[in-house]
Formats: structure tokens, C-alpha cells, sequence
């Protein structure tokens, strides 16, 4: 366990003894239950490979999340996709081909990591993610 000193306004440090007292829970539990609720996710519980993809998410704004959240895959590479995987299921691929469907699925893999990752952040500041029927709805 570490020890950590903060400095809080009057306002604020009034506001967790309020928050203490109604909760019948030391000063310190309530600033530890707060923080475990609100800090950014650890870039460590991202697959290494991907850490470098999503590190530039942790320094964008509410806005420019709401923008990575709504990225898609382009439609011309997941036709090419579903063709390569097509392919692959009925015969075998090329050398080439099967790089290409390597490299597309990692696209795809980064594309939708970030999106996770972004909703996430977002939901940690405090918006609502779309339900899995208003997505849908949406497409």
C-alpha cells in the first residue's frame, strides 16, 4: 500500500467529509473508491501490440473519442476481406494473399481496439454508450 498527500480546496475536502460521514467510511476509502471508479484504463491491459495504436487515444478530447468511436472499417478492404477469407475457405491462398488477409486483419483488429478503448474513455467521463439495439439501428 502507498501513502499519497493531497491538496484539496475547502470545498471540496467539506464535500468528502460529507460524503465520509453519510457512507460511515473513512476520508481515505471514499477517495479510493472514487479514484478505482475514474482512472483511465491502463495502457498495460491493452495487448502489447497494440499499445502503440491506442496510447494517442488517452491524450484526445471528448470530442475527437466521440469521432474514434464512430470510425468503420472501409467498405473496399472488408470486401476484400470476406474474398480473401472466401477464398481461403475453398482453397488455399498465396503467399501474398494470405499477408494481405494478415494485414487486413490486424486493421481490423486495431480499428475496433480503438473504438472499445475510446467508448471506455468516454464512459469514464461520464457520457452514455449507445445500447447494442441503438447501434444496430444506426447502420
Amino acid at each position: 500500500m502507498q501513502t499519497v498527500v493531497l491538496s484539496l480546496s475547502d470545498h471540496l475536502y467539506s464535500q468528502l467529509q460529507r460524503a465520509a460521514a453519510l457512507l460511515r467510511q473513512p476520508p481515505e476509502a471514499i477517495i479510493a473508491l472514487s479514484l478505482t471508479h475514474t482512472l483511465t484504463p491502463l495502457l498495460e491491459e491493452v495487448p502489447v501490440q497494440y499499445q502503440e495504436a491506442v496510447f494517442p487515444l488517452l491524450q484526445m478530447d471528448d470530442a475527437e473519442l466521440q469521432s474514434e468511436m464512430a470510425q468503420v472499417f472501409p467498405p473496399q478492404l472488408w470486401s476484400e476481406y470476406e474474398a480473401l477469407l472466401d477464398k481461403k475457405k475453398a482453397d488455399t491462398l498465396t503467399v501474398e494473399e494470405e499477408k494481405r488477409l494478415k494485414a487486413l486483419k490486424g486493421e481490423a483488429d486495431v480499428l475496433m481496439l480503438r473504438r472499445g478503448y475510446a467508448a471506455v474513455l468516454l464512459k469514464r467521463r461520464g457520457y452514455r454508450l449507445p445500447s447494442a439495439q441503438e447501434l444496430e439501428r444506426a447502420n
